[in-house]
């Protein structure tokens, strides 16, 4: 879990410098003073319906709790808002509604979302759902579940809404059986649209397992781990992922070291699938610790930001202070004090001469 935990201390370093600092999005497209909450932890999926989105975050979750499927097709954005707890058990969910938390299980939360989602089935529902979870196998992230870009409801304006923000990690999820066909990946051109440099962007290749015997799908998943692939993938870092370790996991709930099991038995899968593949873009580890990678690539140009908002905020601080000192030198009570401390230094220094003899100014 050293992954976990080191994204975990990243997450919670900026989160602190943050909240200190209110730190919070220009819109750059808009005036200098229209802002809005900082996105920088937002992680956002994309891919077409049946890519491997929910199952991709509920690996990064830790718990099932996101409808996967042809039923669970998702069909309006899902927000999910995690903090860690490590003093949950592995088995724990916390739900937090307000100021109450609510102890759930992952089978309740995915039967209740995929209640939520048939009943935007007529595709006109934009409504965001929202959920704000505790447990001990989450790194402190938003992951955000959007619709597949191929349904109707996924019109230029919801991807920018969530995919244009300038600090959200972009979530690039395509299907291994779809990876000769890459460059005509709508994800793919999306992303390279609100990313042009790739700097937030990662790769996650997905259902390895249902292209283990398709040779020219794994050619094409080893090629773009090896940044071998097209030009338009080559500065992408990509993953790649069986993507239902955690739904295994919980059929052995048994166990409290069952999700770990499940992440490395995923693992071994993949080595033994991707026979000539880096063994550091395989499985649940590889994509925590490409999203660490992000995020410090997101502070070097976040941190001086925030220097410069500190900067600005002493300055702030400084000229309240001499306001406030003006104000208290033109009231009665202000002038009455100022002349208490001028006889008190006078007293001092008239006693050190009449003591030493020195004269004193």
């Amino acid at each position: 879990m050293d992954a976990i935990e080191e994204l975990s201390q990243l997450s919670d370093s900026m989160r602190q410098a943050s909240a200190l600092l209110a730190d919070e999005d220009v819109d750059e497209a808009a005036s200098s003073s229209s802002r809005r909450a900082s996105t920088f932890l937002n992680v956002v999926a994309l891919g077409n319906v049946g890519a491997g989105k929910s199952a991709v975050l509920n690996s990064l979750i830790g718990h099932p709790v996101l409808p996967t499927g042809e039923n669970g097709a998702t069909r309006s954005p899902i927000s999910i808002d995690l903090q860690k707890d490590g003093s949950l058990s592995s088995k724990s969910i916390i739900l937090q509604i307000d100021s109450k938390s609510q102890q759930v299980s992952a089978s309740a939360l995915r039967h209740s979302l995929q209640d939520r989602l048939s009943k935007s089935a007529s595709g006109k529902n934009r409504d965001e759902i929202y959920l704000k979870l505790r447990t001990s196998t989450a790194p402190p992230l938003k992951l955000i579940d959007l619709p597949g870009l191929d349904q109707r409801i996924m019109d230029d304006s919801m991807v920018s809404d969530y995919a244009e923000r300038n600090d959200a990690i972009l979530l690039v999820v395509v299907p291994a059986a779809q990876a000769p066909e890459i460059s005509s990946s709508r994800a793919l051109r999306v992303a390279k649209e609100c990313d042009g440099e790739s700097t937030r962007t990662i790769g996650v290749i997905s259902k390895i397992d249902q292209a283990a015997s398709d040779q020219k799908a794994l050619a094409a998943v080893q090629a773009l781990l090896l940044n071998q692939g097209p030009p338009k993938t080559a500065d992408i870092q990509w993953v790649a992922l069986i993507g239902q370790s955690v739904s295994i996991a919980s059929v052995q709930s048994g166990s409290e070291n069952s999700l770990e099991t499940a992440w490395k038995a995923e693992s071994e899968s993949l080595k033994s699938i991707l026979t000539g593949a880096p063994q550091s873009k395989l499985g649940r580890v590889a994509l925590v610790d490409a999203l660490a990678q992000q995020i410090r690539k997101r502070m070097k140009v976040r941190i001086p930001n925030l220097l410069s908002g500190l900067q600005g905020k002493s300055q702030i601080v400084q000229d309240e202070l001499v306001r406030l000192g003006e104000q208290m030198v033109s009231s009665s009570e202000g002038t009455k004090a100022l002349a208490l401390e001028l006889c008190r230094e006078f007293e001092d220094k008239f006693l050190q001469h009449v003591t030493t003899g020195e004269v004193c100014i």
